[in-house]
Parts: C-alpha cells; sequence; structure tokens
C-alpha cells in the first residue's frame, strides 16, 4: 500500500477537502501525482470530475484504477510525461504536494499550461519552508530529514509563497487564490528544537507571519507567460517582505540589537559594582583609622 494512501471526508476542514473545492465541479480534471486515487475518487464521485490521473509509482497506479480512476504511470519528471495528452484537454490541472518532488517543476508547469483549455485553471498546494519549525531546527544547526512532512527526504525543491507564485507567473499563470494550512508556529514534527530555544526567541519567532503556514494553497489561472511574470515581480517588489513581515524583522533586529549591547552594559555594571566596593572598602579602612577615631570629636560639632 502506498504512503501516500488515505480518505478524507470531502466536507470537512481538511486540506485534501479544501484542494479538492477549489478544484470544483464538473472539471476535466488532470491530476499530477495522483497516488493511489484518494483526491480523484472524490473529485469524479462527490464533484461529477472527469479525471485522468498520473503517478509514478505502478502499484499506487494499480490501487487507484481499483478504485475507478483513469490512473496512468508516468515520469513528471521526464520530458515525455505529457505525451498522448492533447493540447487544451483539461479545465483544471491538479497538483497538491507534488511539485516540490520534481527535479525541475518550471518545465513541468510549462507543460501544464499546454494541456489547460481557455479559462483552464491550476490548483497547485506546496508545503512551506518558512515555517517556523523549520527556522527552529536551523537555529539548532539542524535539518532533519524525514519520511514525510515538510521535510521528507525525497523533496528535492522547497518553496515559500512568495517563491511559489515567481515560479507560476514563469510558468504563464496569475494566482487568483491563495489559502494556507495554518498550525502555528510550533509543530509536533519539531518539537525538540522547538523547545530547545530560548524563551525569548521562541516567542519572537511564534510572532513571524510567514512561519504560521505549513502549506500554501494556490488556485492560478492560465495567463500569457510575460504578463504574469511581470504582475508577479510588481507583487513582489510591493510585498517582499509584506509590511506584517518588515515589522516583524524589524522587531527581531532590536532584540538581536539588544542582546548584542548586553554584554557591554553588563561589563559597565560589573565596573560600577568594582568601583561601589572598593570605596565602601576605603571608607570603612578610613572609619577605622586612627586619626578618624582621634578627630570624631570635631565631627560631632
Amino acid at each position: 500500500m502506498s504512503r501516500y494512501d488515505y480518505q478524507f471526508d470531502p466536507d470537512d476542514d481538511s486540506t485534501p477537502a479544501r484542494i479538492c473545492r477549489l478544484v470544483g465541479a464538473d472539471r476535466r480534471v488532470l491530476e499530477l501525482g495522483c497516488a493511489a486515487g484518494a483526491m480523484s475518487t472524490v473529485l469524479a464521485r462527490h464533484y461529477r470530475c472527469r479525471v485522468v490521473g498520473l503517478e509514478a509509482d505502478p502499484d499506487a497506479v494499480a490501487q487507484a484504477r481499483g478504485l475507478g480512476v483513469d490512473a496512468r504511470v508516468a515520469d513528471l519528471d521526464s520530458p515525455h510525461w505529457a505525451d498522448g495528452l492533447d493540447a487544451a484537454a483539461f479545465d483544471t490541472v491538479l497538483a497538491a504536494d507534488v511539485l516540490e518532488h520534481l527535479r525541475d517543476p518550471l518545465a513541468c508547469l510549462r507543460r501544464v499550461r499546454v494541456l489547460l483549455g481557455e479559462g483552464g485553471r491550476l490548483v497547485v498546494s506546496v508545503p512551506n519552508i518558512a515555517h517556523s519549525g523549520v527556522l527552529a531546527a536551523l537555529l539548532c544547526d539542524a535539518f532533519p530529514y524525514r519520511d514525510t512532512g515538510l521535510l521528507d527526504r525525497t523533496h528535492v525543491h522547497f518553496f515559500t509563497r512568495s517563491s511559489l507564485a515567481h515560479m507560476l507567473a514563469r510558468a504563464g499563470f496569475a494566482i487568483d487564490t491563495v489559502q494556507t494550512v495554518d498550525t502555528g508556529p510550533h509543530h509536533p514534527e519539531f518539537s525538540a528544537y522547538w523547545d530547545a530555544l530560548p524563551d525569548a526567541l521562541r516567542q519572537r519567532l511564534a510572532g513571524n507571519p510567514a512561519g504560521r503556514a505549513y502549506q500554501v494553497i494556490v488556485r492560478a489561472s492560465a495567463c500569457a507567460p510575460a504578463a504574469g511574470l511581470a504582475e508577479a515581480e510588481a507583487e513582489a517588489e510591493a510585498e517582499t517582505p509584506p509590511p506584517p513581515q518588515r515589522d516583524w524583522l524589524r522587531a527581531l533586529a532590536a532584540d538581536l540589537d539588544a542582546a548584542a549591547a548586553l554584554p557591554a552594559a553588563q561589563a559597565r555594571a560589573e565596573a560600577a559594582l568594582a568601583e561601589r566596593d572598593q570605596a565602601l572598602a576605603q571608607l570603612e579602612a578610613m572609619r577605622r583609622s586612627r586619626s578618624w577615631r582621634w578627630t570624631a570629636f570635631l565631627r560631632r560639632r
């Protein structure tokens, strides 16, 4: 059984359910990386879509076919993966947690653009490498690959919301919808690293606007690549980093400046205390001297 085999309720708020709602009903859908057919099945049965699924794992394809999915073996890293598929044959192409596994996701998306008809749409989800759990691991000098999750060992590309938008624009897509799957900054995948951080740093990371999303989900429409790229670059110039991110970075910089200044402040404080202790010792020695005692009657006048 494929490790990507799962079931979900199309009416709940899970990531697959949200993705399927973005695809919509009565669409001609090409699902890239359909695995064992979980989403293809929901799209066909619940949303009345006509679905073709492509998957590199022959065993997963067999499972999907057992569910009635028109699943086909295809290697999305091959330049020939789209052979046999007609241009403009689909209304929607779905790539859910797929692009991060490809050696050249941009080349794949450019082929997708040809397969979409007029008004065609692309629905994509990717893990967010800017999640604060990843930052916590990096601050602990770690980048822990695992069998699943944000740092799945089969991931060969990493995306943030901004870098995904740039790639889509270069491929000829304009984003019309962005959703995030927010887990907050703390996630069990990174608990050990999160708990190892000093409290002050953990609190500051918890306020990172870009660090709450575990996944980014977008829907994009086919457009002219040049226009899409210009739009994405204009958006990036205006919003990278966006105001909340800039505010957070400034606050983090202030924290770091304060932390850097702390040793010098502590040294000054310790020097002042040493001077005080020396002065008190000199005063006490003076009070114990004979001259101090002999002149006591003068100080009482």
